[in-house]
C-alpha cells in the first residue's frame, strides 16, 4: 500500500490505500478563512481524509514522536501560487522531462499539488529522510514545476488534505533514480551504529561464512547486492554496503540495517571484546607516558603516534551522533584507566603475568626471555656431544659424582624459569684450567637454556649500580678474567654474591629512572681459572655462606672440541633433547635437600681450601698460631689464653720483640677474624677452638693454645687436606 491516511489531524490510526483517487470522503464544508479550515482539520470529530506517502515504523500509526518514518512510497509537492489550469498539463510535461508525476490535484486553497509515486517503495532510516528528499529534488526537480513550492511538503509528519480533481498523469519515479538519491544521501550523511566500528574485511568474511555464495563480487563500501540475510529466494539488487551497516532500498526490510541487526548482538560483542582486548594487551599508561609492547618489550610511544595506530586499527576519530567521545578518545581513556601501571621492568620468573603486583606497585612485565623448550626424546643418544662433555668435565672429590650435584642444581634452575616458579638456588662456581669449557658451560649451555645471560662482573664488583640488563636475565655470569682486584677484596665479593643468592628481589635501576624493587630468583655463575690470582675471588665459605654456593672443580684433562661453527650448531641441535632428559631426570636422594634451595650445597675440597687460604680468617689463624706457640714458650703448662682483642694485640707485640706482626695492629680485622674462627670451630672440631664471652668491645676471647692445632705440626688435622674447612 502506497498511501496512509487519517480522518483528521488529531487522529492516530492510519488506513492503508493504493489509490487515493478512489477514496470516498464526505463533502467538506466551505470556510470563510484558511484559519477556519485548519481548525476544522484538527477537530477530533472531523471525518475526512488526510494522506501521506511516508510510512512509520508502526505502519498503521501516524508518524509522530517515536514512530519515525521507516519507508517512503513517493513524494507530494504543494505549490502556494495560482496556476494556469487550462495549460497545466503542458506545463508539467515541459518541466518534468526526466520523470512525470503520477497525479495532480487541486488543494483546498485552489492551488495545485503533484504526487510522485515510486516504482518501488524504499525503506529508509529516519536520519536520511531529509537528505534523501534533497537529493531527489536535484534529480527530478519536483520543487521547480510551479512557483510557490511549500517546503513543508518535505516534513515526514506532514499529512495532506485529499483535495479534489485527481488526474492521473501516468508517471512513476524509476527505482534507479530513487536508489541513486538514497545512496548519495547516505554517502554524504552515513548512518552510524553506536557499536564499535568493524572493518569491512571482517564483515566480508562473516558474510561469506554465514551466507555463502549469496553476495557476488567484492564486498566493500559502496558495492550493491541482494538482501543476503533474507532467505526468501530473491537475489536481485536491493541494498548497498556502508561502514556501519547496509542501506536497504527494498521494502522487504527496513532501510538501515546495522551489523548487529544482520549478524546478531553476540557477533558485535565478540568483536568489540577482541578489539579492545587486543588493545589492552598492547598499550599501557603510567600517568605520564604511553607505552607499547613491541617485540615483547615495552617502548614509549607519543600520544600522536598512538592516535594514528588506533585509527589504523579501525577506531574512528570523529564523534558519532549522540556520543560525547570518539572511538579513538574512548580507547585512550580505557587504556589510561584499565592499563594504568606504576613501573616498567622485567620480571623473568613471572613471564605468564603481563602485570605483576609487587611491593605495592603495578609493574608492566617487559621480560622477553625465551627458555629453550624441551623437545623430542631425552635419550642420551640424541645428545651425544653434551653427554660426553658432561661425563668428563667435572673432577670428582666425593663418592657421589660431582655432575649429579650439578644436574640437580641445573634442573631446579631450568624448571624454575621454564615454569615461572620463583625457586631460589645457590651460586655456581666453576674452577679449572683455561680452555676446558667453563665459558661454554656457563654461557652456551646453562644460560642458553634459561633464555640468555648478563655479564655481572661490573655490578658485582661494585663498579656500577646500573643493572638494567641484569634485571632482564635469569643468569648472571662472571667470567675468568675477573680477579680479587676487581672486587676490592674477598669480603666484597662474598657479600655481593651472598646478596644475589639469599635475597629473592633486586633493585632494578635503568638510566634516568628511579630504582624500583622487583622479584628475582636467578642464579650467579662464576667461571675461574685455577691460578692464584683468579682463585682469589672465591668467596669465603663460613657457615653463613657455605649453603649458598655450589663449587665444582673442572677436570684438567683436555677435551677435544670441534671448530666453533660446528660446535655451536651441535649444541643448538642437542639442547632440546638434553633439556628433555634433564627435566625428567630423577636426582639421587643423597643430593637433594628440603631447604629453600632444594639441592645440597656441593663444594670441592680444593676450592674450599683456596677460599680459606684467601680469607681474613686464614690470616688471623696464622696470628693465632704464632700466638699459641709463643704462649707455650712462656708457660709450657698453659692450655688456653683469655683476654680482649687489645690484650691480644699487646701480647703479639710483646712476643715479637716490640714489633707488629702482619695485620695484628688492625683492631677490627683481628676481631672479625677471631669471630670467623669461632664460628668455624663450632662446625669443624679440627679447627683451633676459640670462644668469646660478653658483647661489643669488651668481649673476652678464650683461645685454645695447645699444640694439636698448630699449623706446622705434622699431626695437625687442619693441615690434612682431606678435611674440608668450614
Amino acid at each position: 500500500m502506497k498511501y496512509r491516511y487519517i480522518k483528521n489531524l488529531r487522529d492516530n490510526r492510519c488506513v492503508p490505500c493504493d489509490d487515493m483517487s478512489q477514496v470516498s470522503v464526505n463533502k467538506k464544508p466551505s470556510f470563510k478563512s484558511k484559519a477556519l479550515f485548519r481548525e476544522w482539520c484538527a477537530k477530533k470529530t472531523t471525518d475526512h481524509c488526510f494522506y501521506s506517502l511516508a510510512e512509520g515504523s508502526v505502519s498503521r500509526a501516524r508518524i509522530e514522536g517515536e514512530n519515525k518514518v521507516d519507508k517512503i512510497h513517493g513524494v507530494a509537492a504543494d505549490y502556494d501560487s495560482p496556476v494556469d489550469w487550462a495549460n497545466v498539463d503542458d506545463i508539467i510535461a515541459a518541466k518534468c522531462v526526466k520523470c512525470m508525476p503520477t497525479w495532480r490535484s487541486r488543494t483546498n486553497s485552489g492551488y495545485i499539488r503533484v504526487t510522485f509515486e515510486f516504482e518501488e517503495g524504499i525503506s529508509i532510516d529516519h536520519s536520511l529522510y531529509k537528505p534523501f528528499l534533497s537529493e531527489l529534488k536535484k534529480s527530478i526537480g519536483f520543487h521547480k514545476i510551479f512557483a510557490g513550492y511549500d517546503n513543508k511538503s518535505e516534513t515526514p509528519s506532514q499529512y495532506f488534505e485529499i483535495g479534489e480533481d485527481w488526474v492521473n498523469l501516468g508517471g512513476k519515479v524509476p527505482t534507479e533514480i530513487v536508489q541513486t538519491a538514497l545512496f548519495k544521501a547516505a554517502k554524504q550523511n552515513p548512518p552510524q551504529s553506536k557499536d564499535t566500528s568493524i572493518p569491512i574485511e571482517k564483515i566480508a568474511e562473516e558474510v561469506e561464512k554465514r551466507f555463502p555464495n549469496r553476495w557476488v563480487g567484492e564486498f566493500e563500501v559502496g558495492s550493491r547486492g541482494p538482501l543476503f540475510w533474507l532467505d526468501d529466494g530473491i537475489d536481485r539488487e536491493g541494498c548497498q554496503v556502508f561502514e556501519d551497516g547496509m542501506i536497504v532500498y527494498s521494502d522487504r526490510d527496513n532501510g538501515w540495517k546495522t551489523w548487529r541487526d544482520i549478524f546478531g548482538p553476540e557477533f558485535v560483542k565478540d568483536y568489540e571484546q577482541q578489539k579492545m582486548g587486543d588493545l589492552l594487551d598492547e598499550y599501557w599508561f603510567n600517568g605520564k607516558q604511553f607505552y607499547k609492547l613491541l617485540h615483547e618489550a615495552a617502548q614509549p610511544i607519543p600520544r600522536d603516534q598512538l592516535i594514528l595506530e588506533l585509527r589504523q586499527r579501525g577506531f574512528r576519530v570523529s564523534v558519532k551522533k549522540g556520543e560525547t567521545l570518539s572511538e579513538v578518545e574512548n580507547a585512550i581513556l580505557v587504556i589510561s584507566n584499565q592499563n594504568r601501571i606504576n613501573e616498567i621492568a622485567p620480571v623473568v620468573f613471572r613471564r605468564d603475568e603481563r602485570v605483576v603486583e609487587f611491593n605495592g606497585s603495578r609493574i608492566l612485565n617487559s621480560s622477553n626471555i625465551k627458555p629453550i623448550e624441551p623437545l623430542g626424546e631425552g635419550d642420551p643418544k640424541n645428545w651425544p656431544f653434551l653427554h660426553s662433555f658432561f661425563d668428563q668435565f667435572f673432577e670428582d672429590s666425593t663418592p657421589i659424582r660431582s655432575k649429579y650435584y650439578f644436574f640437580a642444581w641445573f634442573q631446579r634452575f631450568y624448571l624454575a624459569v621454564l615454569n615461572n616458579q620463583e625457586d631460589q638456588g645457590q651460586a655456581c662456581i666453576l674452577v679449572g684450567p683455561a680452555k676446558r669449557g667453563k665459558t661454554l658451560l656457563s654461557n652456551k649451555i646453562i644460560s642458553a637454556a634459561v633464555g640468555g645471560y648478563a655479564d655481572a662482573s661490573d655490578y658485582l664488583s661494585g663498579g656500577s649500580k646500573f643493572n638494567k640488563e641484569l634485571g632482564r636475565a635469569a643468569a648472571w655470569v662472571i667470567d675468568d678474567t675477573v680477579s680479587a682486584a676487581s672486587f676490592q677484596d674477598q669480603r666484597k665479593a662474598t657479600e655481593l654474591i651472598k646478596r644475589g643468592v639469599a635475597n629473592p628481589r633486586i633493585s632494578f635501576m635503568a638510566k634516568h629512572v628511579d630504582a624500583i624493587t622487583i622479584p628475582w630468583s636467578g642464579r650467579i655463575i662464576v667461571s675461574l681459572n685455577d691460578d692464584a690470582n683468579s682463585m682469589s675471588v672465591i668467596p669465603t665459605m663460613d657457615s653463613s655462606n657455605r649453603d649458598k654456593l655450589m663449587a665444582f672443580k673442572v677436570c684438567k684433562k683436555y677435551f677435544q672440541f670441534p671448530v666453533k661453527k660446528v660446535l655451536e650448531k651441535t649444541i643448538e641441535e642437542e639442547m632440546p633433547h638434553f633439556l628433555k632428559w634433564l627435566s625428567e631426570w630423577k636426582p639421587p636422594a643423597e643430593v637433594l635437600d628440603d631447604d629453600r634451595f632444594g639441592v645440597k650445597s656441593f663444594i670441592d675440597t680444593s676450592i674450599a681450601y683456596a677460599a680459606y687460604d684467601n680469607s681474613s680468617r686464614s690470616q688471623v689463624a696464622e696470628l693465632v698460631d704464632f700466638f699459641a706457640k709463643a704462649c707455650r714458650e712462656q708457660n709450657d703448662k698453659i692450655d688456653e689464653w683469655r683476654g680482649t682483642v687489645t690484650q691480644f694485640q699487646v701480647a703479639i707485640h710483646t712476643y715479637n720483640n716490640g714489633r707488629s706482626l702482619g695485620a695484628s695492629n688492625r683492631l677490627d680485622f683481628v676481631r672479625n677474624g677471631l669471630s670467623h674462627l669461632e664460628d668455624a670451630g663450632k662446625a669443624n672440631k679440627d679447627i683451633r677452638p676459640i670462644k668469646s664471652i660478653g658483647k661489643g668491645s669488651g668481649k673476652v676471647w678464650i683461645i685454645d693454645v695447645t699444640s694439636p692445632y698448630d699449623i706446622d705440626d705434622g699431626t695437625s688435622k687442619e693441615n690434612e687436606r682431606d678435611v674440608v674447612p668450614i
